[in-house]
């Protein structure tokens, strides 16, 4: 039997803020007052944080001062919005380090992020293209370790028919099942939707759209379980 700890995850996605003072800013506020409320372990934000990749210096400093109100990790994955593209929001270094809390997934071909102190890895692959036929979740690999939570978060469309009405991001079932991660976070559909039981796998709806957050429970007896939020 693992003993790992029992965690809580406040899990977002697609804010897609633009400018200092828009709803998108109003919705970070919310996440991250609920993220408090909530006493989260972590905050981990499935893409298109920000809506475009032309955000002013004033609006990221917005956002790095609601990062610093928590005490806890926050990762990014960059969505197809705000994709790592040169000269892209999460290309401005200097602004991104200067939070220690603060994790961007970068690497193009997936990346995995261990948070040993919370006894949780995460796995993601950032979009890096406005162009080509994506594919969120291909090369997922298998969990390393088995005494960590091991969380997989991607940004596109579930696909669960022969014939998907959208021509890129497709995120298939096999790839959501394969190596059984402990729980799958998506974002890019802005309604709260569970997709998957086994393994868990939910898309947290959208704080500007839906009004919505995922609260994860990650628990070894009582298994995995998500609640909607209302922000």
């Amino acid at each position: 039997m693992s003993d790992r700890p029992t965690r809580r995850i406040l899990h977002t996605a697609d804010l897609h803020i633009a400018f200092s003072g828009d709803k998108g800013c109003q919705s970070l506020e919310a996440v991250v007052n609920t993220a408090i409320k909530s006493r989260a372990d972590l905050l981990l934000i499935a893409g298109d944080l920000f809506d475009h990749n032309r955000v002013e210096e004033k609006l990221i400093e917005f956002v790095m001062a609601q990062f610093w109100r928590l005490p806890i990790p926050i990762v990014i994955l960059p969505g197809n919005h705000d994709c790592l593209v040169p000269g892209g929001v999460f290309s401005r270094t200097d602004f991104w380090k200067s939070c220690r809390n603060l994790h961007v997934i970068h690497e193009t071909q997936g990346e995995t992020l261990d948070l040993p102190y919370l006894k949780v890895s995460i796995w993601g692959k950032p979009i890096d293209t406005y162009l080509g036929d994506i594919h969120p979740m291909q090369g997922k690999p298998q969990p390393v370790d088995s005494s960590l939570w091991n969380i997989a978060v991607a940004h596109g469309y579930f696909v669960d028919t022969e014939s998907p009405h959208f021509p890129s991001y497709h995120i298939t079932e096999q790839e959501i099942v394969e190596h059984h991660w402990d729980y799958v976070a998506l974002g890019h559909v802005p309604m709260f939707r569970c997709v998957c039981n086994d393994p868990v796998a939910y898309y947290s709806g959208s704080p500007l759209i839906s009004g919505t957050a995922a609260l994860v429970e990650l628990d070894e007896k009582a298994g995995v379980h998500v609640t909607k939020c209302l922000l």
